[in-house]
Order: C-alpha cells, then structure tokens, then sequence
C-alpha cells in the first residue's frame, strides 16, 4: 500500500510540474520567435544587448536563443542562417543560393518619384480623366514636362480627349501606377481630407509609396523635375 502511495504521489508531483514545463517552454518559443521576427526586420545587425533589451531577457540567453534557431533552421531545410556581424546578428541565406540570388540585380527597379511628379499623379488619380489644363489649374505651374515622364515611365496614359474647345487631351493612371503604390484598385486610395472652396486656390493631395527596402538602390534616375 505505500509503495502505491508513493506511485500516485509521484504522479500528482509531475501533474503539478508538467504546466510550469509548458509555461517555460511556451516563453522559450516566445523569446525565439521575438528575436527571428528583430532580425528579419531590422535594417542593420542587431547586439546582443539590443536584443535583450528589445525581448526583456538578460543578454546572457541571446547566443543560446540564437543556437536554438539556427538549430532549426538547419532542421527544417531552411535557406538562412543567423550570424555574426561586427558587434552584432543579421540574417544570411546560405551560400549555395548566391547565385539565384545576384540574379536580382537583373530585375528592373521602379524610379523614385520627385515632389512634382507626385503632385500631378495625384490629381490624375483622385480626377481622372483630367486634362492638361486643370492638372495646371491645381499645381499653379506648367507641367508638360512631369507629364510627358510620366507617360515615358508608363504611370499614366492619354485616355482620350475631352468634348470641351479644342479637345484636349484626357489623362488617367495604369496598372503599372497601381503596382508602385502597393494597392490593387484605385478606390483603396485614401480619400482626401480637402474640402474645395472656390474662393482659395486647390491644393493637390500628395500620395506616398510604401518604404522601399533597405538599401535598395533604383536603377533608374530619380524624376526630379524642376517644374
């Protein structure tokens, strides 16, 4: 009969254990996922104190956190590593897909886009199909220049012409302005917080791309008309 007792009481004891297991273990993943998810969004390398600071754990934990990822990492078949660099930690695919990976230098980049030719994408986009005159209209200056780069870098195109004296020409947006600012349809633009008044001048809403990834230089010179 004790020999019994003592089983069940063995029993309750890893009964009890068992949730703190879970618990700890649970924090473990937690820690390992927060430094996997701080290295792969941060721009530059990260220190260990960095770390420890940015997951709430003593510095000390880091190189283990970091062995048990690659751990996994090398597990799983995964095409990344955590190394070192200088003083800190990146992300690094492995060597073996260099050569895929060069090949991304083939791939064409979108030009960055000045303030102006902003400016008039905008009233193409939240207006279209606008005419020459009233993009001029809004912006208070000339704008044939930005025009015709913007139709040379394929953002916007002549939709037809207008049935008012001298027909002149309608303008509208792509596709291709659609896929450098990150949206699929033209509705998901913001809707402009401007509220015309005919006694002041129209101002222009100005769109703003998604950030670019780190250190990712265009290919292409930056459209930096001076109108």
């Amino acid at each position: 009969m004790d020999s019994t007792l003592g089983v069940n009481n063995l029993e309750d004891a890893q009964t009890e254990i068992a949730p703190e297991n879970r618990i700890a273990e649970e924090l473990s993943n937690e820690a390992s996922d927060a430094v996997e998810a701080l290295l792969f969004a941060s721009p530059v390398p990260l220190t260990e104190p960095q770390l420890a600071r940015l997951i709430g754990r003593d510095k000390r934990h880091i190189p283990s956190i970091i062995e048990q990822l690659n751990g996994k990492y090398a597990e799983w078949g995964r095409t990344f590593r955590i190394e070192k660099y200088g003083d800190g930690f990146r992300l690094y695919t492995l060597p073996q897909f260099d050569k895929y990976i060069s090949r991304l230098a083939e791939v064409p980049r979108p030009a960055r886009l000045s303030r102006a030719a902003l400016e008039v994408l905008s009233i193409i986009a939240y207006r279209q199909p606008v005419m020459k005159s009233e993009i001029e209209r809004i912006r208070g200056i000339e704008s044939d220049g930005v025009i015709r780069t913007l139709i040379e870098r394929g953002f916007i195109i002549i939709s037809g012409k207008s049935d008012g004296p001298g027909r002149p020409l309608l303008y509208k947006t792509t596709q291709e302005f659609l896929e450098f600012f990150g949206i699929s349809d033209i509705a998901e633009l913001p809707a402009p917080e401007i509220e015309e008044n005919p006694q002041r001048p129209v101002q222009a809403v100005t769109l703003i791309r998604p950030p670019e990834e780190f250190g990712q230089k265009p290919n292409q010179e930056s459209i930096d008309e001076a109108e």
